[in-house]
């Protein structure tokens, strides 16, 4: 063959290797759908079969090269683990776009600003707390306190790796050197053992004789002067089994100091499940020494972690959600810390300050110029907290996290100069599970992050989407009656004072139902044993100073016929009276084991008042019992509705001394409850909507519209409504109970994050009350906002009843104030927050309006 026929052959060759490159390939589209089914994840487009000769598709796979001193451990169709077996440090990486996610950043060695002890944080899989001597805590991280040592095991199966780490220095320390020895063993076992004078002078020097105990005791000895004692012990033979027999001789217990007392084994598995990446640490089988015991650990802290160079944003889960823009330089800002499900009411606090919105979903992200990852806490979610900050204050990363208190901890306060930490025997038995997910392009977004997560609740819990029809909710809370000190001759009594009975909620109807309202949704509380704050529900027991039953019933029969409801309230974990209720037997009980009695704080102070009863925790272990009652006993007042006041918001421990429930459990308790109240009423409303009790309820109030805007995030995102809308109705705050009760940016607000309206009333005017020992009634009476409701749901309504059932595929920041909204029926609501018009698209809103497209 010619040189010139062989150059022929080649470029031939070249030009069919490029057509195949380029019509050989799968091409997948990151975009949202707006069609009415959610967008697939890139794993069920993956498996997705064809109609002609039932065949898998393939993903497009992006070659992606091995990370330098990484190997490959596990592989699917979608994602690729590598693991280096030196440091411990994982990866993994995206075949569908090339993408690799690090667990701690491959350039940490070159950060000019992080400390030795940083960048053996930013090296580390686990950073553990744990308790030393008078309940003090320490910490260790994976790097320095187990693989510099080179204390761990590497064990791969086909499904997954698990990492094995020992922690705790393997050098002896100080707990080495015996605290108490009696004088005959000092002399046997060490002095007479030591025949250089100089060692027999050093020794001494650092034991002191107790002539009455005839008892050498241990000196302070300098941290300097450590090793070389531990020399001279060893140089006289002295061994483990000598330290214990003294130990044991003169009741001393290892007091876990310095060196490498605190030993811990904790074991780190990882594996894929089709485009996901699990972490988990199932506590049963850490191994902790007698002397000291974990209270947390940090999992994967540095995991994504991005650099000085990198654009885009962290979500964190406060309130409805939040952004926190990479590198923002809010250095003055405090790290954000959210615990999830909001704070544990059976841990003891004398402040607090207050907070807007409580995070109700276990979820954050991180995203990273066209690609993000996307975290699910899926076990252990009610003891973690989420740890997120930005570049430039320890290291130049941006990190965001979860860290797992496994064994809670309180303050006891012995006297008024003096506390004790008290925290349990046993740490949570269970796994610390999150769910990294993966996504680019038009996905890489929050956006996106929500529409994976509404897959995830759909196959993971049940969550279900809704085919909503016609007018939207009114949400309306009626208060009915309550009680209130009052006196007879002298001698004191509670009486009822009625808010609003029956034929008062009717005239209440009756006017909005002449402003054409009729989807009215009504949350009536204070209508048995006792109205508000009302006595243990193990019994039912109608208010009769409301009305008849048969009056309730019509009220129940009249909303369903008009399209509504009538959800009849109920308390189930907060019980507000002793009557019926036995606290010594029935509540839960703080760590010191006194019983959960809760307190309103000062607005002013952050004070607990001890004057301002608010309610004790029900047990967890009692939950069942109360439900099993109330259910039997309200069968005969049910109108085929309830209403959760507390279950699906508030979730607390129970430290009592044998039957412990940590939070965990809890969290299961109460979404367990949930579904057996679902199964006999199958129309709930819930206040407040933490993720584990969505499955089983149409209706949620009090849902956080807005984070509580930290001063370390950029924006507030509705990445909680983004998730609900078309699976749960809901409203946020009532309308008449907002921090800012501007109607104009109320009704902004819905129609930006798709939330109805609603409002919480009473007939009686609060001021004719006294006294009026309910401070939270001021804003109640109807008629001071019937015509302001009628007209902010009439301007809702007209919206919002266009997408009742659509999923929301976008939501956007056009400008400053200006947000879009995108359903997937290709509806669009921009809403104009400023006090100015804005131009859009050629499209002039005005001052704190909107425009409608589509």
């Amino acid at each position: 063959m010619t040189v010139h026929r062989k150059r022929i052959v080649a470029v031939l060759s070249l030009l069919v290797v490029l057509v195949a490159a380029i019509f050989g390939g799968t091409v997948l589209s990151s975009k949202p759908t707006r069609s009415g089914s959610l967008p697939e994840t890139y794993e069920s487009r993956a498996e997705r079969k064809t109609a002609s000769n039932d065949k898998k598709v393939s993903v497009a796979s992006v070659e992606v090269q091995t990370p330098e001193g990484m190997e490959p451990v596990l592989e699917n169709e979608t994602l690729r683990l590598y693991i280096n077996r030196t440091t411990t440090e994982v990866a993994v990486s995206d075949k569908r776009s090339g993408q690799l996610w690090r667990s701690n950043p491959a350039d940490r060695e070159k950060d000019r600003l992080a400390t030795p002890e940083i960048k053996s944080i930013l090296s580390s899989q686990l950073l553990l707390t744990y308790f030393v001597q008078n309940n003090q805590t320490k910490t260790y991280n994976s790097y320095s306190d187990s693989v510099q040592y080179k204390q761990f095991n590497i064990e791969k199966t086909d499904k997954s790796v698990t990492v094995t780490y020992q922690f705790g220095s393997p050098e002896k320390g100080i707990e080495s050197i015996p605290l108490k020895i009696k004088k005959a063993r000092y002399d046997e076992k060490l002095k007479n053992r030591l025949d250089d004078p100089n060692d027999k002078e050093e020794l001494d020097s650092r034991f002191k004789f107790n002539e009455e105990a005839q008892v050498y005791e241990r000196r302070e000895v300098p941290k300097a002067a450590v090793k070389r004692l531990i020399a001279l012990l060893e140089k006289a033979g002295y061994a483990e089994e000598d330290l214990a027999q003294d130990n044991q001789e003169n009741g001393v217990e290892s007091t876990g100091e310095g060196g490498g007392s605190a030993k811990f084994t904790v074991p780190l598995q990882y594996s894929l499940d089709g485009d996901s990446l699990i972490t988990s640490v199932d506590t049963t089988k850490i191994e902790e020494n007698k002397s000291n015991a974990l209270q947390s650990i940090k999992l994967l802290g540095s995991f994504g972690a991005t650099g000085l160079n990198d654009k885009g944003y962290m979500l964190a889960p406060d309130g409805s959600g939040a952004l926190i823009y990479l590198n923002n330089g809010k250095l003055l800002s405090q790290p954000l810390i959210i615990p999830i499900y909001g704070d544990d009411d059976s841990i003891t606090r004398e402040e607090k300050a207050f907070t807007v919105e409580t995070n109700r979903m276990p979820v954050f992200g991180m995203k990273r110029g066209d690609a993000a990852f996307f975290a699910v806490i899926e076990d252990g979610e009610a003891l973690a907290k989420v740890n997120a900050d930005i570049s430039g204050r320890y290291h130049d990363y941006n990190t965001i996290g979860s860290e797992f208190t496994v064994r809670a901890k309180d303050i006891v306060n012995l006297n008024e100069s003096e506390q004790l930490v008290k925290t349990p025997k046993e740490m949570y038995p269970g796994k610390l599970q999150i769910r990294y997910g993966f996504m680019d392009g038009d996905q890489a977004t929050y956006s996106g992050m929500a529409a994976y997560y509404q897959n995830y609740l759909e196959q993971k819990i049940g969550l279900k989407k809704q085919q909503f029809q016609g007018d939207t909710p009114f949400y309306m809370e009626l208060l009915g009656s309550m009680s209130k000190p009052d006196s007879f001759l002298g001698i004191p009594y509670d009486s009822q004072e009625t808010l609003t009975d029956f034929a008062q909620a009717n005239q209440i109807l009756d006017e909005l139902n002449g402003q054409n309202i009729r989807n009215i949704r009504v949350s009536y509380n204070g209508w048995f044993n006792g109205g508000l704050d009302h006595r243990i529900p193990t019994g039912v027991k109608l208010e009769s100073a409301l009305g008849t039953r048969k009056e309730w019933e019509a009220l129940g029969a009249r909303l369903a016929q008009n399209g509504g409801g009538l959800y009849p309230g109920v308390s189930l974990v907060k019980v507000h009276r002793k009557s019926g209720f036995n606290p010594a037997r029935d509540a839960a009980q703080f760590l010191s084991r006194k019983i959960t009695k809760i307190f309103d704080y000062n607005l002013a102070t952050y004070r607990k008042d001890s004057y301002e009863f608010s309610h004790y925790n029900l047990s967890p272990n009692k939950l069942d019992g109360v439900v099993s009652d109330f259910l039997e006993d309200y069968k005969d007042y049910n109108p085929g509705a309830i209403s959760l006041i507390d279950l699906g918001a508030n979730i607390h421990s129970d430290f009592s001394a044998g039957e412990t429930v940590d939070r965990q459990h809890s969290s299961k308790i109460n979404a367990a409850e949930a579904e057996r109240i679902h199964k006999e009423i199958s129309d709930i409303m819930a206040s407040g909507g933490n993720a584990s009790v969505l499955p089983y309820t149409s209706h949620l109030v009090n849902v956080p519209l807005d984070s509580n805007r930290y001063q370390l995030a950029d924006e507030s995102v509705p990445f909680m409504e983004m998730v609900l809308h078309g699976y749960v109705e809901y409203a946020g705050k009532p309308f008449n109970y907002a921090d800012d009760q501007d109607v104009r940016k109320l009704v902004l607000k819905s129609l930006e994050t798709g939330a109805n309206v609603y409002y919480k009333w009473m007939y009686k005017d609060p001021a004719s009350i006294k006294p009026n020992v309910y401070k939270e009634l001021y804003a109640t009476y109807y008629k001071d906002w019937f015509d302001e409701a009628s007209q902010a749901y009439r301007e809702v309504n007209e919206v919002l009843k266009q997408v009742r059932g659509q999923r929301i595929v976008s939501h956007e920041k056009l400008k400053d104030n200006v947000y879009k909204t995108t359903y997937e029926n290709s509806l669009e609501v921009i809403v104009n927050y400023n006090r100015e018009p804005v131009v859009i698209d050629g499209v002039t809103i005005k001052a704190e309006h909107y425009h409608v497209k589509g």
